[in-house]
């Protein structure tokens, strides 16, 4: 996939030293995204520091993508107060079909 200027949030980026990481905030206004690396690190970037990492927008991690998993079926959604079939317990958008 191709460089992009702008980062996309919930996208999976691979920096040239193979580091990769997902966006999970962008905020145009002011400049600012926040990132988040495979092990947990989260950290803060201006738009000028993204633009100069070149960052390439890849498929989400396997690592991630099962680490995920686990958590979920490590939920107790019922002392959550959520209850699987219902419309609090929907999956948001960024989780759809395509991403899987």
């Amino acid at each position: 996939m191709a460089q992009l200027d702008n980062p996309i949030v919930n996208s999976w980026y691979k920096l040239q030293d193979s580091e990769t990481f997902r966006v999970t905030s962008f905020d145009s206004d002011e400049g600012y995204i926040e990132i988040q690396y495979v092990d947990g690190t989260i950290e803060g970037l201006d738009i000028d520091v993204w633009v100069k990492l070149g960052a390439e927008q890849i498929e989400p991690s396997e690592e991630w993508l099962e680490e995920l998993e686990q958590d979920i079926n490590e939920l107790d959604f019922y002392e959550l107060g959520v209850a699987p079939g219902t419309e609090a317990f929907d999956v948001p958008d960024y989780f759809s079909e395509e991403s899987a």
